[in-house]
């Protein structure tokens, strides 16, 4: 008798890698880009898609990089679908998040926005960030 194996979804995900929950100075400097982003809504990826689209409602850009078009409003982030069904990153409709990430990562990929990579940093906001990425931005003049 041939026996078949049954993978859950949690098996084959295995763990989520437990991403930073804080927020430094060197997190900051080595991204190219940080921004505040809600999460408007998400397109159905077609069968086989390697990569799942979010739309992004940008809503700050606290940082990016000197030749970036990055700006604030409608934005395109692109998620592994593996990772999306793993929920890692879990992303909620609705919710900001804030983001830190390298554009290299997107553009590798063959990817027409941001594209969540190993170098990425998602973090659900919280009200009390908003002081605290305004001073590591006078702090980061000095980083690079």
């Amino acid at each position: 008798m041939c026996g078949v194996i049954n993978v859950t979804a949690a098996e084959q995900c295995g763990r989520c890698r437990v991403g930073a929950r804080t927020l430094n100075l060197n997190k900051f400097c080595s991204r190219d880009y940080v921004i505040m982003g809600r999460v408007v809504g998400r397109e159905a990826s077609a069968a086989g898609a390697e990569w799942a689209r979010v739309a992004l409602s940008v809503q700050a850009v606290y940082k990016r990089a000197p030749r970036s078009r990055l700006r604030r409003g409608a934005n395109a982030l692109y998620v592994r679908t593996k990772d999306l069904a793993c929920k890692c990153p879990k992303l909620k409709i609705n919710k900001s998040y804030l983001i830190l990430g390298v554009e290299k990562e997107g553009q590798q990929a063959g990817l027409p926005g941001l594209a969540v990579g190993e170098r990425t940093l998602l973090l659900e906001w919280r009200d009390d960030w908003h002081r605290r990425i305004r001073r590591l931005q006078r702090r980061a003049i000095n980083c690079h």
